[in-house]
């Protein structure tokens, strides 16, 4: 299985290299349009299986019994503290059951997008794997330029969304000094967390109430 992904990766590469899609600027666009549309899938599945107003009403009676709780730990009068852990004692049955519940529905569309997404993920790995720009090295090209540099801002924990070039440019493409090219995955992630907040208003998929 994994094989066929990476001939049908490699395949796309080509493909996709033709048309300036696999490459920046053409491959911010790409994976703009593969995480929005992962995040569509990702929210019709979660509408079908999950029960958003009874899954609000849950979310919101445990956090009620938290919050009650630690005011009954930090209580100082005895009386107080005492009645509030018995009311905690008394709902302490029925808040383990929402718990249950909650993860139950949080669970099921897990199980259904999963799939699609590692498939998804194995296919773009094959994509944006780069070696030649950075040659002997297989590692992860770049899918679109930041002016900014994280490595220079953040330190260490910088070098882990992509590249800092010390050259102009990237597969003929021109690049300002001292840019950083990010990996196909942060991109991914930045645009999927902006279109699941998008499907979420489009949708009714919002886990606080609109």
């Amino acid at each position: 299985m994994q094989n066929i992904l990476v001939d049908i990766a490699l395949i796309l590469r080509g493909a996709l290299n033709a048309i300036g899609l696999a490459y920046p600027p053409g491959s911010a666009l790409l994976v703009l349009l593969i995480s929005v549309t992962m995040a569509f899938i990702t929210n019709i599945v979660n509408k079908r299986f999950i029960d958003y107003d009874r899954l609000r009403r849950s979310r919101a009676e445990v956090s009620k019994w938290q919050e009650m709780k630690r005011e009954a730990g930090k209580a100082t009068d005895e009386r107080v503290k005492r009645k509030l852990l018995l009311k905690v004692k008394r709902r302490e049955r029925y808040i383990t059951k929402l718990q249950g519940d909650i993860g139950k529905q949080s669970f099921m569309p897990m199980l259904v997008t999963i799939v699609p997404f590692i498939l998804i993920f194995t296919i773009m790995n094959g994509i944006f794997i780069d070696d030649v720009t950075f040659a002997p090295a297989a590692i992860p090209g770049p899918v679109i330029i930041s002016p900014l540099n994280f490595t220079q801002i953040l330190g260490q924990f910088g070098l882990g969304l992509g590249h800092g070039f010390g050259y102009t440019t990237v597969n003929g493409i021109a690049i300002p000094l001292g840019a950083q090219g990010l990996f196909y995955v942060i991109w991914y992630m930045i645009c999927s967390l902006l279109g699941n907040m998008i499907w979420q208003r489009i949708l009714g998929t919002s886990m606080t109430p609109t």
